[in-house]
Protein backbone atom coordinates (compact mmCIF):
# COMPACT_ATOMS: atom_id res chain seq x y z
CA UNK A 1 0.00 0.00 0.00
CA UNK A 2 1.76 2.81 -1.15
CA UNK A 3 1.09 5.98 1.84
CA UNK A 4 2.19 9.43 1.74
CA UNK A 5 1.43 10.45 5.20
CA UNK A 6 2.51 14.03 4.90
CA UNK A 7 -0.61 14.71 2.50
CA UNK A 8 -3.16 12.90 4.24
CA UNK A 9 -1.69 15.38 7.57
CA UNK A 10 -1.68 18.28 5.42
CA UNK A 11 -4.95 17.96 3.93
CA UNK A 12 -6.54 17.88 7.57
CA UNK A 13 -5.02 21.02 8.45
CA UNK A 14 -8.05 22.79 9.50
CA UNK A 15 -9.80 19.99 11.56
CA UNK A 16 -6.39 19.58 13.83
CA UNK A 17 -5.61 22.84 14.42
CA UNK A 18 -9.78 23.47 15.70
CA UNK A 19 -9.65 20.02 17.51
CA UNK A 20 -6.18 21.19 19.00
CA UNK A 21 -7.51 24.44 20.03
CA UNK A 22 -11.02 23.06 21.86
CA UNK A 23 -8.67 21.02 24.10
CA UNK A 24 -5.90 23.70 24.88
CA UNK A 25 -8.91 26.05 25.82
CA UNK A 26 -10.17 23.89 28.94
CA UNK A 27 -8.02 24.49 32.05
CA UNK A 28 -6.63 21.38 33.10
CA UNK A 29 -4.70 22.23 36.23
CA UNK A 30 -5.10 19.88 38.94
CA UNK A 31 -7.30 21.10 41.50
CA UNK A 32 -7.67 18.62 44.52
CA UNK A 33 -7.68 14.73 44.13
CA UNK A 34 -10.96 13.25 45.84
CA UNK A 35 -11.75 9.88 45.02
CA UNK A 36 -15.30 10.45 46.35
CA UNK A 37 -15.91 12.78 43.72
CA UNK A 38 -17.34 10.92 41.12
CA UNK A 39 -16.43 11.20 37.64
CA UNK A 40 -13.59 13.89 38.86
CA UNK A 41 -11.13 12.61 40.89
CA UNK A 42 -8.68 15.05 39.75
CA UNK A 43 -10.99 18.14 39.50
CA UNK A 44 -13.60 19.37 36.42
CA UNK A 45 -10.95 20.89 34.40
CA UNK A 46 -9.24 17.24 34.25
CA UNK A 47 -12.79 16.09 33.63
CA UNK A 48 -13.58 18.21 30.98
CA UNK A 49 -10.25 17.37 28.68
CA UNK A 50 -10.95 13.73 29.40
CA UNK A 51 -14.49 14.02 28.10
CA UNK A 52 -13.35 16.37 25.17
CA UNK A 53 -11.04 13.26 24.10
CA UNK A 54 -13.79 10.90 24.39
CA UNK A 55 -16.55 12.49 22.46
CA UNK A 56 -13.80 12.94 19.61
CA UNK A 57 -13.07 9.42 19.83
CA UNK A 58 -16.63 8.22 19.72
CA UNK A 59 -17.59 10.92 16.80
CA UNK A 60 -14.71 9.26 14.77
CA UNK A 61 -16.02 5.74 15.36
CA UNK A 62 -13.35 4.72 17.80
CA UNK A 63 -13.64 2.35 20.74
CA UNK A 64 -13.41 4.46 23.50
CA UNK A 65 -13.54 3.77 28.05
CA UNK A 66 -13.45 6.65 29.99
CA UNK A 67 -12.28 4.74 33.64
CA UNK A 68 -14.98 7.41 36.39
CA UNK A 69 -12.12 10.81 35.24
CA UNK A 70 -9.32 8.98 36.44
CA UNK A 71 -7.93 7.88 32.57
CA UNK A 72 -9.34 6.61 29.75
CA UNK A 73 -8.71 5.37 26.03
CA UNK A 74 -9.30 5.56 22.13
CA UNK A 75 -8.81 2.35 20.70
CA UNK A 76 -8.48 0.87 17.10
CA UNK A 77 -9.00 -2.69 15.91
CA UNK A 78 -9.63 -5.96 17.73
CA UNK A 79 -6.39 -7.90 17.34
CA UNK A 80 -4.98 -9.45 20.55
CA UNK A 81 -1.59 -7.76 20.58
CA UNK A 82 -1.27 -4.29 20.53
CA UNK A 83 0.70 -1.12 19.97
CA UNK A 84 0.33 1.11 22.97
CA UNK A 85 0.91 5.24 23.40
CA UNK A 86 -0.08 7.35 26.33
CA UNK A 87 -0.90 11.09 26.32
CA UNK A 88 -1.39 13.21 29.33
CA UNK A 89 -4.17 15.62 29.70
CA UNK A 90 -3.86 17.53 33.05
CA UNK A 91 -0.87 20.32 33.06
CA UNK A 92 1.34 22.50 35.32
CA UNK A 93 -0.20 25.70 36.70
CA UNK A 94 -0.19 28.43 34.37
CA UNK A 95 1.84 30.47 36.61
CA UNK A 96 2.54 34.64 35.82
CA UNK A 97 2.73 37.05 33.03
CA UNK A 98 1.72 34.99 29.86
CA UNK A 99 2.18 37.37 27.24
CA UNK A 100 -1.08 35.76 25.50
CA UNK A 101 -4.21 33.66 27.51
CA UNK A 102 -2.37 30.71 28.74
CA UNK A 103 -6.04 29.22 28.03
CA UNK A 104 -6.59 31.50 24.55
CA UNK A 105 -5.14 28.77 22.48
CA UNK A 106 -4.09 32.13 20.41
CA UNK A 107 -2.04 31.87 17.29
CA UNK A 108 1.02 34.11 16.07
CA UNK A 109 4.06 34.05 13.93
CA UNK A 110 2.53 30.37 13.33
CA UNK A 111 2.91 29.38 16.97
CA UNK A 112 -0.15 28.23 19.24
CA UNK A 113 0.31 29.54 22.53
CA UNK A 114 -0.99 28.02 25.72
CA UNK A 115 -0.69 25.55 28.71
CA UNK A 116 -0.23 21.94 27.53
CA UNK A 117 0.30 23.19 24.08
CA UNK A 118 3.66 21.16 24.29
CA UNK A 119 2.83 19.55 27.46
CA UNK A 120 0.82 17.27 26.47
CA UNK A 121 -2.11 18.17 24.92
CA UNK A 122 -1.07 18.80 21.75
CA UNK A 123 0.92 15.83 21.33
CA UNK A 124 -2.03 13.96 22.66
CA UNK A 125 -4.32 14.99 19.91
CA UNK A 126 -1.14 14.70 17.39
CA UNK A 127 -1.04 10.62 18.05
CA UNK A 128 -4.72 11.06 18.36
CA UNK A 129 -4.68 12.03 14.41
CA UNK A 130 -2.08 9.69 13.47
CA UNK A 131 -4.94 6.89 14.96
CA UNK A 132 -7.50 8.65 12.89
CA UNK A 133 -5.86 8.82 9.57
CA UNK A 134 -5.15 5.07 9.53
CA UNK A 135 -8.95 4.20 10.63
CA UNK A 136 -9.81 6.48 7.96
CA UNK A 137 -7.45 5.28 5.26
CA UNK A 138 -8.32 1.69 6.43
CA UNK A 139 -4.63 0.31 6.12
CA UNK A 140 -4.72 -3.31 7.14
CA UNK A 141 -3.13 -3.85 10.52
CA UNK A 142 -2.20 -7.01 12.27
CA UNK A 143 -2.03 -5.27 15.24
CA UNK A 144 -4.49 -3.27 17.27
CA UNK A 145 -3.22 0.24 18.31
CA UNK A 146 -4.28 2.09 21.93
CA UNK A 147 -4.01 5.74 22.89
CA UNK A 148 -4.23 5.48 26.39
CA UNK A 149 -5.23 9.43 28.17
CA UNK A 150 -3.47 9.84 31.08
CA UNK A 151 -4.64 12.86 34.19
CA UNK A 152 -2.33 13.27 36.97
CA UNK A 153 0.99 12.78 34.89
CA UNK A 154 2.23 16.32 36.41
CA UNK A 155 1.95 14.98 40.20
CA UNK A 156 1.35 11.08 41.24
CA UNK A 157 0.44 8.64 38.33
CA UNK A 158 -2.72 7.73 40.03
CA UNK A 159 -4.58 7.78 36.95
CA UNK A 160 -2.81 5.73 34.90
CA UNK A 161 -1.80 3.25 37.96
CA UNK A 162 -5.91 3.02 38.23
CA UNK A 163 -6.52 2.01 34.66
CA UNK A 164 -3.37 -0.70 34.19
CA UNK A 165 -4.94 -2.66 37.66
CA UNK A 166 -8.54 -2.55 35.24
CA UNK A 167 -6.22 -3.02 32.15
CA UNK A 168 -3.28 -5.15 33.05
CA UNK A 169 -2.23 -5.55 29.08
CA UNK A 170 0.90 -5.43 27.84
CA UNK A 171 1.85 -3.73 24.25
CA UNK A 172 4.10 -5.55 22.29
CA UNK A 173 5.82 -2.18 21.64
CA UNK A 174 4.97 1.78 22.19
CA UNK A 175 5.83 5.27 22.41
CA UNK A 176 4.79 8.55 24.48
CA UNK A 177 4.54 11.26 22.96
CA UNK A 178 5.67 13.62 25.89
CA UNK A 179 9.49 14.49 25.14
CA UNK A 180 12.14 14.69 22.81
CA UNK A 181 12.61 13.86 19.23
CA UNK A 182 14.71 11.74 17.94
CA UNK A 183 13.65 9.40 20.51
CA UNK A 184 14.65 9.24 24.41
CA UNK A 185 16.00 5.55 25.36
CA UNK A 186 16.90 6.13 28.88
CA UNK A 187 15.02 8.53 31.78
CA UNK A 188 16.39 9.61 35.54
CA UNK A 189 15.29 8.25 38.51
CA UNK A 190 12.66 11.01 39.93
CA UNK A 191 11.56 11.37 43.58
CA UNK A 192 10.21 14.15 45.27
CA UNK A 193 11.30 15.23 48.61
CA UNK A 194 10.59 16.89 51.88
CA UNK A 195 12.55 18.24 54.42
CA UNK A 196 10.43 19.76 57.40
CA UNK A 197 11.21 21.54 60.39
CA UNK A 198 9.69 23.94 63.25
CA UNK A 199 9.50 27.74 62.14
CA UNK A 200 8.73 29.00 65.85
CA UNK A 201 11.15 30.93 67.21
CA UNK A 202 12.28 33.74 65.04
CA UNK A 203 11.14 37.02 62.95
CA UNK A 204 9.96 34.55 59.84
CA UNK A 205 6.48 34.31 60.47
CA UNK A 206 6.04 32.47 57.01
CA UNK A 207 7.28 31.25 53.79
CA UNK A 208 5.98 30.21 50.70
CA UNK A 209 7.22 29.38 46.99
CA UNK A 210 6.64 28.24 43.61
CA UNK A 211 3.67 25.79 42.48
CA UNK A 212 5.00 22.57 41.96
CA UNK A 213 8.60 20.72 42.95
CA UNK A 214 9.08 19.93 39.37
CA UNK A 215 9.18 23.64 38.23
CA UNK A 216 11.99 25.89 39.21
CA UNK A 217 9.79 28.33 41.01
CA UNK A 218 8.96 31.84 39.68
CA UNK A 219 7.87 33.55 43.11
CA UNK A 220 9.11 33.21 46.50
CA UNK A 221 7.08 35.31 49.49
CA UNK A 222 7.59 35.82 53.21
CA UNK A 223 5.88 37.20 56.00
CA UNK A 224 8.31 38.50 58.81
CA UNK A 225 7.79 40.50 61.88
CA UNK A 226 8.60 44.60 62.36
CA UNK A 227 11.76 43.92 64.33
CA UNK A 228 14.20 45.39 62.02
CA UNK A 229 13.48 47.44 59.15
CA UNK A 230 13.09 44.70 56.41
CA UNK A 231 11.68 46.47 53.74
CA UNK A 232 13.70 49.23 53.46
CA UNK A 233 16.44 46.39 53.40
CA UNK A 234 14.74 44.48 50.78
CA UNK A 235 14.15 46.73 48.69
CA UNK A 236 18.30 48.04 48.89
CA UNK A 237 18.61 43.76 48.21
CA UNK A 238 16.55 44.12 45.28
CA UNK A 239 18.56 46.62 44.02
CA UNK A 240 21.81 45.66 44.78
CA UNK A 241 20.90 42.26 42.67
CA UNK A 242 19.06 43.62 40.15
CA UNK A 243 16.20 41.24 40.97
CA UNK A 244 12.40 41.80 40.84
CA UNK A 245 9.92 42.12 44.12
CA UNK A 246 8.14 44.07 46.00
CA UNK A 247 7.49 44.95 50.22
CA UNK A 248 5.34 46.56 52.41
CA UNK A 249 3.51 46.50 55.55
CA UNK A 250 0.52 43.88 55.89
CA UNK A 251 -1.61 43.27 58.91
CA UNK A 252 1.53 44.48 61.62
CA UNK A 253 3.85 42.17 59.31
CA UNK A 254 6.55 43.25 56.45
CA UNK A 255 5.69 41.44 53.53
CA UNK A 256 8.29 40.35 50.68
CA UNK A 257 8.22 38.70 47.34
CA UNK A 258 10.76 38.28 44.84
CA UNK A 259 10.56 37.17 41.51
CA UNK A 260 12.66 34.32 39.60
CA UNK A 261 12.29 32.44 36.32
CA UNK A 262 10.37 29.34 35.83
CA UNK A 263 11.68 26.17 33.96
CA UNK A 264 11.23 22.55 33.85
CA UNK A 265 12.21 21.04 37.31
CA UNK A 266 14.59 18.56 35.29
CA UNK A 267 16.31 21.46 33.75
CA UNK A 268 16.92 23.80 37.31
CA UNK A 269 19.97 24.93 35.08
CA UNK A 270 17.39 26.98 32.96
CA UNK A 271 15.61 28.71 35.21
CA UNK A 272 16.13 31.68 38.17
CA UNK A 273 14.94 29.95 41.24
CA UNK A 274 13.30 32.97 43.37
CA UNK A 275 13.21 30.76 46.64
CA UNK A 276 17.11 30.81 46.16
CA UNK A 277 16.88 34.50 46.26
CA UNK A 278 14.58 34.98 49.02
CA UNK A 279 17.27 33.21 51.06
CA UNK A 280 20.00 34.91 50.14
CA UNK A 281 18.06 37.81 51.53
CA UNK A 282 17.45 35.96 54.86
CA UNK A 283 21.11 35.17 55.13
CA UNK A 284 21.93 38.92 54.38
CA UNK A 285 19.82 40.18 57.10
CA UNK A 286 20.92 37.84 59.60
CA UNK A 287 17.90 35.82 60.16
CA UNK A 288 18.98 33.51 63.18
CA UNK A 289 16.72 30.63 62.75
CA UNK A 290 17.39 27.08 61.58
CA UNK A 291 15.51 27.34 58.38
CA UNK A 292 17.83 30.13 56.91
CA UNK A 293 21.24 28.00 58.00
CA UNK A 294 20.01 24.83 56.50
CA UNK A 295 19.14 27.02 53.27
CA UNK A 296 22.48 28.77 52.94
CA UNK A 297 24.43 25.83 53.78
CA UNK A 298 22.69 22.57 52.10
CA UNK A 299 19.98 24.13 49.97
CA UNK A 300 20.38 26.84 47.80
CA UNK A 301 22.33 27.62 44.78
CA UNK A 302 23.24 24.22 44.48
CA UNK A 303 21.44 22.08 41.42
CA UNK A 304 23.89 19.38 41.44
CA UNK A 305 23.43 18.53 45.40
CA UNK A 306 26.84 18.96 46.27
CA UNK A 307 26.38 20.65 49.50
CA UNK A 308 24.07 17.91 50.48
CA UNK A 309 26.98 15.30 50.45
CA UNK A 310 25.09 13.38 46.99
CA UNK A 311 26.34 15.25 43.73
CA UNK A 312 27.17 12.58 40.86
CA UNK A 313 27.87 12.31 37.52
CA UNK A 314 27.30 9.33 34.94
CA UNK A 315 29.05 9.74 31.65
CA UNK A 316 25.51 8.43 29.79
CA UNK A 317 23.17 10.28 31.55
CA UNK A 318 24.91 13.26 33.45
CA UNK A 319 24.26 14.77 36.46
CA UNK A 320 22.30 14.37 39.43
CA UNK A 321 20.52 17.06 39.66
CA UNK A 322 17.79 18.66 42.66
CA UNK A 323 15.41 21.53 41.98
CA UNK A 324 14.59 23.51 44.56
CA UNK A 325 10.77 23.70 43.38
CA UNK A 326 8.58 24.98 46.35
CA UNK A 327 7.66 25.75 50.06
CA UNK A 328 5.45 26.33 52.60
CA UNK A 329 4.53 26.58 55.98
CA UNK A 330 2.36 24.56 57.51
CA UNK A 331 0.93 24.60 61.34
CA UNK A 332 4.13 27.08 62.10
CA UNK A 333 5.91 24.47 60.24
CA UNK A 334 8.20 24.76 57.43
CA UNK A 335 8.58 22.19 54.32
CA UNK A 336 10.97 22.20 51.60
CA UNK A 337 10.16 20.62 48.18
CA UNK A 338 12.72 18.74 46.35
CA UNK A 339 12.57 17.29 43.23
CA UNK A 340 15.43 15.30 43.07
CA UNK A 341 16.58 13.00 39.46
CA UNK A 342 19.70 10.67 39.74
CA UNK A 343 21.60 8.61 36.73
CA UNK A 344 23.05 5.74 36.43
CA UNK A 345 25.53 4.41 39.01
CA UNK A 346 22.95 5.76 41.91
CA UNK A 347 21.37 3.97 44.84
CA UNK A 348 18.34 6.28 45.63
CA UNK A 349 18.26 4.18 49.42
CA UNK A 350 21.59 5.92 49.82
CA UNK A 351 20.84 9.36 48.44
CA UNK A 352 18.04 9.20 50.90
CA UNK A 353 20.34 8.38 54.15
CA UNK A 354 22.77 11.26 53.15
CA UNK A 355 20.04 13.56 53.17
CA UNK A 356 18.57 12.79 56.50
CA UNK A 357 22.41 12.76 57.92
CA UNK A 358 23.09 16.07 56.30
CA UNK A 359 19.77 17.77 57.54
CA UNK A 360 19.82 16.33 61.03
CA UNK A 361 21.79 18.95 62.61
CA UNK A 362 19.09 21.58 61.66
CA UNK A 363 16.25 19.98 63.28
CA UNK A 364 15.00 18.32 59.97
CA UNK A 365 13.62 15.58 58.61
CA UNK A 366 13.27 14.04 55.26
CA UNK A 367 10.38 12.06 53.99
CA UNK A 368 10.35 10.61 50.54
CA UNK A 369 6.76 11.31 48.85
CA UNK A 370 7.09 10.04 45.89
CA UNK A 371 9.69 7.56 43.61
CA UNK A 372 10.13 6.90 40.48
CA UNK A 373 13.22 4.81 39.27
CA UNK A 374 15.13 5.22 36.06
CA UNK A 375 14.32 3.82 32.96
CA UNK A 376 16.90 2.40 30.22
CA UNK A 377 16.13 1.05 27.08
CA UNK A 378 18.58 -0.71 24.88
CA UNK A 379 19.33 1.76 21.80
CA UNK A 380 20.05 -0.83 19.47
CA UNK A 381 17.02 -2.56 19.99
CA UNK A 382 14.29 -2.65 17.24
CA UNK A 383 11.73 -0.59 18.87
CA UNK A 384 14.83 2.21 19.01
CA UNK A 385 15.74 1.56 15.33
CA UNK A 386 12.39 1.72 14.03
CA UNK A 387 11.25 4.74 15.27
CA UNK A 388 14.82 6.02 14.52
CA UNK A 389 13.98 5.09 10.62
CA UNK A 390 10.65 6.80 10.61
CA UNK A 391 12.05 9.97 11.94
CA UNK A 392 15.30 10.42 10.12
CA UNK A 393 13.25 9.45 7.14
CA UNK A 394 10.85 12.45 7.74
CA UNK A 395 13.45 15.27 8.81
CA UNK A 396 17.00 14.04 7.34
CA UNK A 397 18.26 14.34 10.58
CA UNK A 398 20.96 11.25 11.73
CA UNK A 399 21.32 12.39 15.31
CA UNK A 400 21.83 9.73 17.81
CA UNK A 401 19.12 8.98 20.69
CA UNK A 402 19.46 10.61 23.71
CA UNK A 403 18.57 10.68 27.50
CA UNK A 404 16.94 13.15 29.75
CA UNK A 405 16.31 13.87 33.13
CA UNK A 406 12.48 14.51 33.08
CA UNK A 407 10.25 11.70 33.26
CA UNK A 408 7.43 10.17 31.12
CA UNK A 409 4.85 7.58 31.00
CA UNK A 410 7.39 5.42 29.20
CA UNK A 411 8.06 4.20 32.74
CA UNK A 412 4.28 2.97 32.85
CA UNK A 413 4.03 1.08 29.40
CA UNK A 414 6.65 -1.35 29.10
CA UNK A 415 8.01 -2.16 25.30
CA UNK A 416 8.15 1.37 24.66
CA UNK A 417 10.48 4.83 24.68
CA UNK A 418 9.59 8.74 24.77
CA UNK A 419 9.40 10.01 20.88
CA UNK A 420 9.00 13.45 20.45
CA UNK A 421 7.38 15.93 20.07
CA UNK A 422 10.13 18.45 20.20
CA UNK A 423 12.81 18.90 18.13
CA UNK A 424 16.13 19.40 20.06
CA UNK A 425 17.66 22.51 17.92
CA UNK A 426 14.43 24.54 19.13
CA UNK A 427 13.30 26.48 21.93
CA UNK A 428 11.35 25.11 24.31
CA UNK A 429 9.15 26.78 26.96
CA UNK A 430 7.18 23.70 28.52
CA UNK A 431 6.43 23.99 32.37
CA UNK A 432 7.07 28.22 31.77
CA UNK A 433 5.17 30.91 30.42
CA UNK A 434 4.39 31.23 26.83
CA UNK A 435 4.48 27.70 26.39
CA UNK A 436 3.70 27.13 22.70
CA UNK A 437 4.25 24.62 19.30
CA UNK A 438 5.29 25.64 16.69
CA UNK A 439 2.48 24.69 14.09
CA UNK A 440 5.22 22.92 11.53
CA UNK A 441 6.79 20.94 13.68
CA UNK A 442 3.46 19.99 15.01
CA UNK A 443 2.34 19.03 11.84
CA UNK A 444 5.42 16.80 11.16
CA UNK A 445 5.27 15.24 14.42
CA UNK A 446 2.22 14.05 13.28
CA UNK A 447 3.59 12.78 10.15
CA UNK A 448 6.21 11.03 12.33
CA UNK A 449 3.84 9.37 14.24
CA UNK A 450 1.25 8.31 11.65
CA UNK A 451 4.03 6.11 10.07
CA UNK A 452 5.42 5.28 13.42
CA UNK A 453 2.13 3.42 14.39
CA UNK A 454 1.89 2.13 11.12
CA UNK A 455 5.22 0.84 11.05
CA UNK A 456 4.49 -1.18 14.76
CA UNK A 457 1.19 -2.34 13.88
CA UNK A 458 1.18 -3.42 10.51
Amino acid sequence: MNLNFKAEVLKRKEDIIKDLTGLIKINSEMTTYDPDRVGAPFGQGIKDALDYMIKLGEKDGFDCVNLDGYAGHISYGNQKEFVGTIGHLDVVPAGNDWTFAAYGAEIHDNKMYGRGTEDDKGPTIAVYYALKILKELKVDLSKRIKLILGTDEETAWRGVRHYFSLYPEIPVSGFIPDADFPLIYAEKGISRIFIEGSLEGSDIVSVQGGFRDNMVPDYAEAYLKPNEDYKSLFNKFLKANKYLGVAEDKDDLVYIKVFGKSAHGSTPEFGENAIDRLFEFLSDVNINHPIVTLAKEKLIHDIHGQKLGVAYKDEEMGHLTINLGAMSTIDKKYRFNLNLRYPNGVKFEEVVETLKENVKAYGSTVTVDNHQELLYVDPKSELVQKLLKVYRKHTNDMSDPITIGGGTFARALPNSVAFGPHFLEKPTYIHQKNEFIDLDDFFTAIMIYTEALYELAK
